[in-house]
């Protein structure tokens, strides 16, 4: 009987929070995932029947969350006046959307992504599981957040693709890897160029092309000795035979398009 009265209690007092007290936490499908209060100058997390899952403890946290994580702070500032509405983070921890406290406030910034997070300790890099666990410490200058289970590292001056066991999804290493966008990188090596996907298959072989840019609608383009721009698709199928002046591409619903001169003709041609 006492714990049903507890609960009961709680909810009425959860309930009567003003609401201004009150912020959810979003994600890109728009849901609602918890909620942010606040109490005595500090935030917690409410879950969405409102009971605290998280006391008040820290005195910011994001109101957005990618693969239920959620970044928070203590020490920092908020941003008030003018167009400048914000915060400025003085260290960053990760909290989930179910209020467990991955990581308290330690890192210098902190990039979630493909439920683990990169984070940087003055200027070494590393990656956090979502439990808080060492996917790989910080010994990287240079490191991208994890894509489909693909990070990208720069270690003794060579660009790596490694997994979430820190083994290397190839032996060959690069001179320069982009991050990926659409699956597929721009990668380069001995002043040659081309484009490689996350499980460390190449699309479009290194080469010296006169052009790279990278993948937008899952389409990539490349310019040949001809001087004409060409599409490469995230398998390299080169679905468009004829070269064109300028190019890229665009949807319109879930239908993508190819935009662009060709003999200076204007064209848009249907890609799937």
């Amino acid at each position: 009987m006492r714990a049903v009265t507890l609960l009961f209690l709680s909810f009425i007092i959860s309930c009567d929070r003003p609401q201004k007290d009150i912020t959810g936490i979003h994600g890109y499908d728009g849901n609602t995932f918890a909620y942010i209060y606040r109490e005595n100058g500090k935030e917690g997390l409410l879950d969405t029947n409102m009971n605290v899952i998280l006391p008040a403890q820290f005195d910011y946290i994001e109101d957005w969350q990618v693969d239920n994580l959620v970044r928070i702070d203590s020490g920092g500032e908020r941003l008030k006046g003018g167009d400048v509405v914000g915060y400025n983070f003085k260290k960053y921890g990760l909290i989930t959307t179910s209020g467990i406290i991955v990581s308290r406030p330690k890192f210098d910034d902190l990039t979630i992504s493909d439920n683990s997070a990169l984070v940087r300790l003055d200027s070494l890099f590393g990656f956090l599981d979502n439990t808080g666990n060492w996917i790989l410490k910080p010994t990287f200058k240079t490191a991208y957040p994890f894509y489909k289970g693909t990070a990208v590292v720069k270690d003794n001056n060579q660009f790596s693709l490694l997994n979430k066991q820190g083994q290397k999804i190839i032996s060959e290493t690069f001179d320069t890897v982009y991050r990926f966008k659409n699956d597929v990188a721009i990668a380069s090596k001995n002043k040659k160029w081309g484009l490689i996907n996350y499980r460390g298959q190449f699309i479009l072989p290194l080469d010296n092309y006169r052009g790279l840019g990278e993948y937008n609608y899952y389409h990539g383009t490349f310019m040949k000795d001809d001087g004409k721009w060409y599409l490469v698709d995230t398998a390299g199928n080169i679905p468009i035979k004829e070269g064109f002046d300028k190019v890229q591409t665009e949807a319109e619903g879930d239908t993508i398009f190819a935009v662009g001169l060709q003999n200076g003709k204007q064209v848009k041609i249907r890609l799937n």
